[in-house]
């Protein structure tokens, strides 16, 4: 170049990329949630697979700030070996979950397995020392004796939640078991009575059953069989209103052999 010429600055191609532009955003959380749901469809009812459909909206938009801690509980899920019919989190993803729940209350979690649940608004760890268990209830539970049962009951908005300790089954627990057990229980609601989700370890069994009554009520619930008795967790409204249940039916904790 002669001396004294200006340097001529090359024009990129309209075309070009511009090296500054934002980062593509994150994929949608939605998928993730919809593949967790494509693999019910081969072994849960058309009810199962819907009702996990519709829980996937409420991840859209996930909380504030937040996006990172549903990708990795929808994720989890998404890939779980313990994926049950029911329309909650496996238990191998339980704490990814609760990271959730904190990060949108604005707690934040300890990273040890140890970490205590944040529990919703106004839900409560009620213990009974006598029974050797603690669960989540929300607040105002009251205890009361119904036949040979020790209960304790409350009802929030339209659900009435119930926790009846029962003797421990004469016949080892199993999903066909504990099919006759309830059916024992429920009397007429046991005709569309659906078991899922057993597990057994530790010496100690658990398995999540819902059922549709006569009276057009829905009675869900878990039952939890340790070596001294057996707990049995309700949720019962009307058809479709159950309220919230996740931290009922799973903070359920014995603590005592």
């Amino acid at each position: 170049m002669p001396a004294g010429a200006d340097a001529v600055v090359p024009t990129p191609p309209a075309n070009s990329a511009d090296t500054t532009s934002a980062p593509a955003p994150a994929p949608a959380l939605i998928p993730i949630c919809d593949a967790k749901c494509d693999k019910l469809v081969a072994k849960c009812g058309k009810v199962s697979v819907e009702n996990c459909r519709v829980n996937c909206g409420k991840y859209d938009p996930p909380p504030a700030g937040c996006a990172d801690q549903v990708r990795a509980a929808l994720e989890c899920a998404r890939d779980a070996k313990d994926l049950t019919c029911a329309n909650v989190a496996p238990e191998s993803c339980s704490a990814k979950f609760r990271e959730i729940a904190a990060c949108s209350s604005g707690t934040a979690t300890q990273k040890s397995g140890d970490a205590p649940a944040v529990l919703p608004e106004g839900w409560e760890r009620v213990s009974d020392s006598a029974n050797g268990f603690s669960v989540a209830m929300p607040g105002g539970s009251v205890d009361k004796k119904s036949g040979d049962s020790t209960v304790r009951a409350v009802t929030l908005g339209e659900t009435t939640y119930t926790v009846s300790v029962l003797p421990v089954p004469t016949e080892k627990p199993s999903e066909k078991t504990l099919l006759r057990v309830m059916m024992k229980i429920q009397g007429r609601c046991s005709d569309k009575l659906k078991l899922d989700g057993f597990v057994e370890k530790a010496g100690r069994s658990s398995i999540h059953f819902m059922s549709h009554c006569p009276d057009k009520t829905d009675w869900d619930g878990m039952l939890y069989i340790g070596a001294k008795n057996m707990v049995m967790l309700s949720a019962r409204a009307p058809a479709g209103k159950i309220g919230l249940t996740e931290p009922f039916f799973y903070e359920f904790e014995y603590t005592s052999p």
